[in-house]
């Protein structure tokens, strides 16, 4: 018995030398055919098989002309050239379907034959899946009333090519241009559109047979001339190419196209930039545009153009068994240098557990860039039992590998952001993100895709692994949820103890019972931390399925959805209402205005927290539907004990009901006028309808503004787990019956304007204003003396006080300019005023570059940006605005005071080691002798202007990083002393340097690196301990937002246990306090030993 397969029937229409642009008409598919004997001529053989003749030639013109069936081989068929399978075939040269057709041939071949059958999985009957048929009929119905642009959404996997093959045949469209993105989904497109994929198989009966297949061209080289051009696209039902290479083609040439074809399909078009697309596809105005995709964004996060006429969702992928649930696992490593190796084992790992489990998987491993992926690579590559393959656009052979690739030969591929789209391999079902821009909703459609192949069984689940302390993957990450929320069904977290408060977020959110019906993405939920409280004075629980009673008229909104988290008390509504223009009786044009409610029960505290983001109301009938008649509204001053424990409130805004007679006015104070609107109401002629200030609370700043009606609020926001979280703190101080509301509002700092400095108390360091600080240090220039300094390189430093004035210096990369502070009475109009001024005294002209455009004087810089002269008790003066600090603080412990550091042999008048020629017996280079001896990765000289600290040490752990700031200052006359001004400066300069914690932690890190830059300049390094690569690392560590935990310590040896006065304790204490409420910042003091 010998066998043979008969090749396919196929026409190349275009073919050329040199030119790989080809257009081929596929006629026949392959065929086998058994048989046991066969007639043997001089130069050929006659096989019957099934009451046909095939004649195999190896002379063209040599052949059995009854032969219906004629194709030319390589070689004389003998039996021995049939039993070894040697025979090669080369082309047909008769077969009953060889001929040629026109384009119109074929369309009008199409004429009724495409059927609209719908799979049955029950009893096995094949058809077309469901996202088909929705999306076939939307399209076609489009085709039939507009010329809009049209997009599909199909996800991955669910048959977006089938789909185009049947509007084509459905539609009998004359000439369609297919675009793709890249040459591997263009080559599998235009082998799927030559014989219409699954479609003409009669086991599925959608195409019949009678229907010839399109005439497909692909276009992988530019045509430069028009007539080439024209010649070839009228030779093709459909034509396919890339993105890239309609744009660059001829402008006269892309008017071509739009004048010959008659339809413009889009795959993929979530790779089509805005600006690169225009022009193009203005050439098809008033021709059908049809865009597919996995999804309406494009890569630069964009909603594509065009209306959306099919949307068949990942949920409903899911539910219809299209798609499966992904696994995400994820590690936390802030180490960017570990973080791969870390990524590639636990891939791995993976790969082997579900291989041992008996699926049948492939591991891909994503990189953005080749360099990236080579270095990848290195780690994948260990295990060659899995026979690691790495592949990008340059690798050598690179259509070999992709070969093995598809024969699954290699169990892990390392790529560059290319193998997904467009490529066919359904055991990828791991996916190691090394970079993950733009790839992931993608990719995670490719993995997860559920393929209803005989591979099914074998394949298990998807998994992707990422690094969630790479800030990208968290801003990936919410960009999905944005993108589509049935992401949150689609993506289940598998928990790891690394992954801290977004495990708690996780859990609340899937405590949620209803999200499969939301439209809106509950991870990206961030709503204003806003509330109004009420009391449950009964023993009955909440009842949140009760809330619809609270809602006037809930039923007749236009949107409305809710959800409950019995687990953790909370409800979430969501609705909206049209809101119709009012210059027109249009039905068409309207708004809706979108609305949110968020109630949160804490049973412990039996409290009810209501968050409206319409802040219209108290939602007294939404909190008796919930609890009942019992609940209370925490309102009065009662509200203000939300203040409790925050440090240093100021109070920026009062609004207060006065109550004059009959008449009462309302009044809001900003500023000192809060001080006399609080007196006001103090002296019962008015009610405080709200206060607004901010403090600190743990070391960080907060704002919070409490109203008399029972609001709460604040300037932050959050998600759902963050307003939980925030509900709790409040509850836990609006319940505590200890707390005296009235009495925390008088203890707030309160600003007062004054006309003269404070008698009998020292300035003790002068800080830049609070909005210098928020900016990067590189955003304020200073220029003197034809040369340009930031902020890294100046600094603000006391001198004395003259009467009512301050003088202090401005100092420019060590150079000393003398500025006058001075605060007066403005007499200039009827109206007296406190006013102040800034004088440059030190002759020199003193400018500041803003911006690009704005360059102001020093003096005028000063005014914009005041600075803060804070004083030894703890009080400041910002201008005229003076603030003192209300509690009064006690001595800091002399038995905290550290002085088991040895001085003998140490000039104590001197304080820096100096550059060139270091100073042995300086403070600092003792201070860095002992620190040498200690455990840490990096010490750092930082001294001179716009230093963080004298001396800055670093030391990185798993789960975070330990910066010590070293502040020293040398004793006057070189003598151990109780002299208080040995103190002045160093106590300013260590609360001068809290603000590093509340900047971003990468700008700490670029400081260093700038001044470590210059230093080296000048052949002269700062780096103590370690190098230069190493604080680059600490630098992409701080970019992951590792937790960086800060210690402080002031080194003044001019003192000692014994001779430390109560005056120099109490300035210690004001400093503890001052860096402790403001950063949370743990301060050590170290002096001399008795």
């Amino acid at each position: 018995m010998y066998s043979l397969t008969l090749p396919e029937l196929t026409i190349e229409v275009f073919k050329e030398t040199g030119n790989k642009n080809t257009i081929r008409h596929f006629l026949d598919s392959a065929k086998n055919i058994e048989f046991d004997c066969f007639e043997t001529q001089s130069n050929f053989i006659i096989i019957n098989y099934k009451e046909e003749k095939y004649c195999l030639t190896k002379d063209r013109d040599n052949y059995d002309n009854e032969c219906n069936y004629v194709i030319l081989v390589n070689k004389k068929p003998t039996t021995y050239n049939l039993g070894n399978k040697t025979l090669r075939f080369r082309e047909w040269i008769k077969h009953p379907k060889l001929r040629e057709y026109s384009v119109s041939d074929i369309i009008k071949s199409w004429e009724n034959c495409f059927t609209f059958k719908e799979e049955n999985p029950q009893i096995n009957e094949l058809g077309l899946r469901k996202p088909q048929i929705g999306a076939i009929f939307s399209i076609l119905g489009h085709l039939k009333s507009s010329d809009e642009i049209a997009t599909v959404v199909m996800p991955t996997g669910t048959g977006k090519t089938e789909t185009m093959i049947s509007v084509l045949v459905a539609n009998k469209c004359e000439k369609i241009l297919i675009v793709v993105p890249s040459d591997s989904l263009r080559t599998q497109l235009f082998d799927k559109f030559l014989n219409c994929g699954i479609l003409k198989d009669q086991r599925f009966g959608i195409i019949s047979q009678s229907a010839l297949n399109p005439k497909v061209g692909m276009l992988k080289q530019a045509i430069l001339e028009v007539n080439e051009l024209e010649n070839f696209f009228t030779n093709c039902n459909v034509i396919i190419t890339t993105m890239s290479l309609i744009n660059n083609l001829s402008s006269e040439c892309q008017d071509k196209i739009s004048q010959m074809c008659t339809h413009f399909f889009i795959d993929e078009a979530h790779h089509a930039q805005a600006s690169s697309w225009e022009s193009f596809r203005i050439k098809f105005e008033n021709k059908p545009i049809i865009q597919f995709t996995a999804t309406p964004f494009r890569n630069d996060n964009q909603r594509l153009e065009g209306k959306i006429i099919f949307n068949f969702s990942l949920r409903r992928a899911q539910e219809q068994g299209y798609f499966k649930k992904i696994n995400f696992i994820p590690i936390r490593e802030y180490d960017v240098s570990k973080a791969d190796k870390k990524i590639a084992d636990k891939a791995v790992s993976i790969l082997k557990g579900n291989m041992a489990n008996g699926y049948n998987q492939i591991l891909m491993a994503r990189c953005g860039n080749q360099k990236k992926a080579e270095s990848v690579f290195r780690y994948y590559e260990a295990y060659t039992d899995l026979n690691p393959i790495l592949i990008h656009s340059n690798v050598p052979n690179k259509n070999k590998v992709l070969e093995k690739i598809k024969n699954k030969i290699h169990k892990i591929i390392v790529c560059v952001d290319m193998l997904g789209e467009g490529f066919d391999l359904p055991e990828l079902k791991i996916a190691a993100f090394h970079d993950i821009r733009k790839s992931l909703p993608i990719t995670l459609q490719f993995a997860g895709r559920f393929t209803r192949s005989s591979y099914d069984q074998e394949l298990g689940e998807a998994s992707f692994i990422a690094n969630i302390a790479d800030v990208g993957v968290g801003e990936e990450l919410n960009e999905l949820y944005a993108q589509d929320a049935n992401w949150n069904l689609l993506l289940s977290s598998i928990s790891s103890r690394e992954i801290y408060e977004k495990l708690d977020f996780e859990k609340l959110i899937e405590g949620f019972g209803n999200l499969n019906n939301s439209s809106i993405p509950f991870q990206n939920i961030d709503i204003a931390l806003s509330t109004v409280v009420y009391k449950n004075n009964s023993t009955s629980s909440w009842n949140p399925k009760n809330f619809t009673n609270g809602i006037s008229d809930f039923e007749n909104y236009d949107y409305k959805f809710h959800d409950i988290n019995e687990h953790e008390k909370m409800l979430v509504i969501i609705n909206a209402k049209k809101n119709f223009i009012e210059w027109g009786n249009i039905k068409e044009f309207y708004s809706l205005e979108w609305n949110i409610i968020v109630v949160f029960y804490d049973t412990v505290n039996k409290v009810l927290h209501i968050h409206g983001s319409d802040k219209t109301g108290l939602y007294k009938q939404l909190a008796t539907a919930i609890i009942n008649d019992s609940v209370e509204l925490i309102s009065g001053t009662d509200v203000f004990k939300a203040f409790y424990d925050i440090k240093r409130v100021t109070l920026q805004n009062v609004g207060l009901k006065e109550f004059l007679g009959k008449n009462i006015r309302f009044r809001m104070s900003v500023g000192p006028d809060v001080e006399e609107a609080l007196s006001l109401a103090e002296k019962q002629k008015g009610q405080k309808a709200f206060v607004f200030g901010t403090g600190y609370e743990n070391g960080e700043k907060i704002s919070l503004g409490c109203s008399y009606k029972g609001r709460i609020w604040s300037h932050s926001r959050g998600n759902l787990s963050q307003f939980k979280n925030w509900c709790i703190k409040l509850s836990q101080k609006l319940t505590n019956s200890n707390i005296n509301g009235n009495q925390i509002l008088k203890e707030t700092l309160i600003p007062e304007a004054i006309l003269e400095l404070p008698l009998g108390v020292s300035p003790i360091f002068i800080d830049w204003h609070e909005d210098v600080y928020s900016e990067k240090e590189t955003k304020f220039v200073f220029k003197v003396n034809n040369e340009e300094f930031d902020l890294s390189y100046c600094e603000l430093k006391i001198k004395n006080t003259l009467g009512n004035s301050i003088l202090f210096d401005l100092i420019i990369n060590k150079s000393s300019y003398e500025i006058k502070f001075s605060i007066f009475e403005n007499n200039s109009s009827e109206n007296p005023f406190a006013d102040h001024k800034f004088e440059n005294n030190s002759g020199h002209a003193i400018y500041v570059q803003i911006s690009s455009r704005k360059v102001v004087a020093i003096n005028e810089f000063f005014v914009n940006y005041t600075p803060t002269v804070w004083f030894a008790d703890g009080s400041a003066l910002t201008g005229n605005q003076f603030v003192k600090l209300q509690q009064q603080i006690r001595p800091y412990p002399k038995e905290l005071l550290i002085d088991d550091w040895d001085w003998n042999n140490i000039d104590i008048a001197k304080e820096s080691q100096g550059i060139d020629g270091k100073i042995t017996d300086s403070i600092q280079f003792k201070a860095l002798g002992i620190l040498k001896k200690q455990d840490f990765d990096i010490i750092y000289n930082d001294d001179g202007p716009g230093e963080i600290a004298d001396i800055v040490t670093m030391r990185l752990f798993d789960d975070k990083m330990k910066i010590n700031m070293y502040h020293l200052k040398y004793a006057h006359q070189g003598q151990v002393s109780s002299r208080i001004d040995n103190f002045y400066e160093v106590c300013g300069q260590a609360q001068k340097s809290i603000h590093w914690k509340h900047k971003k932690s990468q700008e700490f890190f670029e400081h260093l690196i700038k001044r470590e830059n210059k230093s080296l300049k000048n052949n002269c390094s700062r780096l103590e301990k370690g190098a230069m690569a190493d604080l680059e690392r600490y630098l992409e560590i701080a970019k992951k937002t590792i937790p960086i935990e800060f210690e402080m310590f002031i080194v003044q040896p001019g003192t000692t246990k014994t001779k430390i006065s109560d005056e120099i304790l109490t300035l210690l204490a004001v400093t503890e306090n001052y860096i402790k409420e403001m950063s949370n910042i743990k301060l050590n003091i170290i002096i001399n030993k008795d």
